[in-house]
């Protein structure tokens, strides 16, 4: 190959135009090579979609960074390729390697218990939390991070918990009822919900009180700096040098380049008090405190019972991983720092958003109001003594209400693609179309797509606790509760479910039972899902749902 390329630059005369002329040709010819294999050799040449989409990656790049839409730009793909689903079918190639498919029933097949599967490596970097289990890339290593948080996050721990929760929701209506209530003062849900959400899950996985629901105005650093952290998931996701770049400049430059992380900024440096530095510190002297004790033959001679009871009755979730069966190398200050600040911004943000949605549909909705506080005064006589999280549960109109607002707050709105060491084989529900997708490609779906599925839901936009009363069934005779996939499905569902429907059942019923809500200048693209950043985010330039109570 040296003494060819040589002799045509010996032909050439060795000219800078004909070295130009030399690199031009070969990189019109492999770009040429690259586009005939892409769209007809490739094992997705048969999987219909947009050409263009095939041959590059860059119209995801497109859609997700630079698209604009009404007061932003990126976020965009998630209604590209659901436009291309409407022309191309229920499987789509939206990437040269990697289809896209809009099936709801296929969904628990794609995501089972059974099937492993590993997500893209470049989604590791996202998030900053490279050692979080969520963020773990392969599916032996997260199978065993995810079963060391497991038990922590059982329906069982929770509802030990569940006192405490209500707790925190006895304080926050307490402060509503003194501070806000038949005064005229517009409350921002959104913030109310934030706070309320940062008190419940730091309380539980870190044992730490913040008292977040006390603060001016429901203004707290804590929730801002996880939602503001999305903000630059696609640039960072198409382009991973961007957050290496970002660390190495100062702040100030950063928040000029991208003011919604100003608020992270300020949560990072933060005093030793608050924030991620106080995380790390307790971290530190968990790890200190377990070496020092590490050779006691008691600490080593606990029975499993002894175990079971310290998880049950307390301790954090640091103490729960070093007391898993963890090696040493998955136990470090680091690797414990990613999985907290995940374990929380999971449990906030998309508790904080389901709690929105809820509150603002029920409001905008007065029969649906109406029925959910009549079912409430009848199930708690007393609100300073509400029953039990167990006992909410069964509240047959407060469940729907929940399920509802689910199913319209989509959870993530970003696909979930992964990649399978096995062929994966699909079938349309009508067994129409059938494609055999080789080991290696990647595949995914995504809740919103399932939750705007007109067969499954019809009227899909609205809201309509009606759909999940009774024996709910979908078409295909199954229960209509196997299409709720707000938490996912599978190996790599929400760990954290338990506790948000927690967070659901407790807030809502003391929320709706001691006060009449009515919104203030509040339309439904407050909460409609506008563009993708990982999450739901509503029409920009909302100032959020605001209400006031009586």
């Amino acid at each position: 190959m040296a003494e060819f390329i040589r002799q045509i630059v010996t032909t050439t005369g060795a000219s800078a135009f004909g070295l130009i002329g030399l690199g031009l040709g070969v990189l019109i010819l492999y770009c040429f090579c690259l586009c005939t294999y892409r769209v007809y050799f490739h094992p997705l040449a048969a999987v219909p979609g947009p050409k263009l989409a095939a041959l590059t990656q860059w119209v995801e790049v497109y859609y997700e960074c630079f698209k604009k839409h009404p007061g932003g730009r990126g976020g965009q793909f998630m209604f590209a390729y659901r436009h291309w689903h409407v022309k191309y079918g229920p499987i789509v190639r939206i990437s040269p390697n990697e289809v896209h498919i809009q099936d709801a029933p296929f969904y628990e097949t794609l995501y089972s218990q059974s099937r492993n599967q590993n997500k893209l490596e470049k989604y590791q970097h996202r998030f900053n939390n490279t050692h979080a289990t969520f963020s773990t890339p392969w599916h032996s290593l997260h199978r065993h991070r995810r079963a060391a948080i497991n038990p922590f996050f059982s329906k069982r721990r929770v509802a030990l918990h569940a006192p405490h929760v209500q707790k925190h929701t006895n304080k926050l209506c307490d402060r509503l009822e003194n501070e806000i209530k038949n005064s005229g003062q517009i409350l921002n849900v959104n913030d109310m919900w934030g706070c309320y959400t940062s008190d419940v899950v730091v309380s539980y996985a870190l044992e730490r009180q913040y008292d977040f629901i006390l603060r001016p105005e429901f203004i707290a650093e804590f929730p801002r700096a996880i939602i503001d952290l999305t903000d630059a998931v696609h640039y960072v996701t198409q382009f991973p040098w961007a957050l290496s770049l970002l660390k190495l400049l100062p702040d100030d430059l950063v928040r000029k380049l991208q003011p919604s992380m100003g608020s992270v900024i300020d949560f990072n440096n933060l005093d030793a008090d608050h924030g991620l530095q106080e995380m790390r510190a307790q971290i530190s002297t968990i790890l200190s405190s377990r070496n020092q004790t590490e050779g006691s033959v008691a600490q080593k001679s606990k029975t499993m019972d002894e175990e079971e009871l310290e998880n049950q009755t307390g301790g954090s979730m640091f103490t729960a991983l070093l007391n898993s069966n963890l090696p040493p190398s998955e136990l470090s200050l680091d690797r414990l720092h990613h999985e907290a600040i995940s374990v929380i911004g999971a449990g906030l943000e998309t508790t904080l958003r389901a709690l929105t949605v809820a509150t603002f549909h029920i409001a905008n909705n007065p029969q649906v109001q109406e029925r959910l506080r009549a079912e409430l005064n009848d199930a708690i006589p007393d609100p300073s003594n509400p029953p039990s999280w167990e006992a909410l549960q069964r509240l047959p109109y407060l469940q729907a209400c929940i399920e509802e607002a689910l199913r319209l707050s989509y959870g993530i709105a970003q696909r979930q693609p992964r990649t399978s060491s096995e062929p994966i084989v699909y079938e349309s529900s009508d067994s129409t179309v059938r494609q055999v997708l080789p080991p290696g490609v990647l595949v995914g779906m995504d809740i919103y797509s399932i939750s705007h599925d007109e067969t499954l839901f019809p009227d899909s936009f609205s809201y309509k606790p009606e759909r999940w009363l009774g024996d709910a069934r979908a078409p295909d005779g199954k229960a209509l509760s196997r299409y709720m996939v707000a938490f996912g499905h599978g190996t790599r569902g929400c760990v954290g479910m338990q506790l948000a429907y927690a967070d659901l059942f407790i807030g809502l019923s003391s929320f709706f039972r001691r006060f009449e809500v009515e919104l203030f200048e509040t339309k439904p693209d407050a909460v409609e899902c506008y563009f993708d950043m990982f999450v739901p985010r509503p029409s920009p330039g909302t100032k959020g749902v605001r209400v006031l109570l009586k």
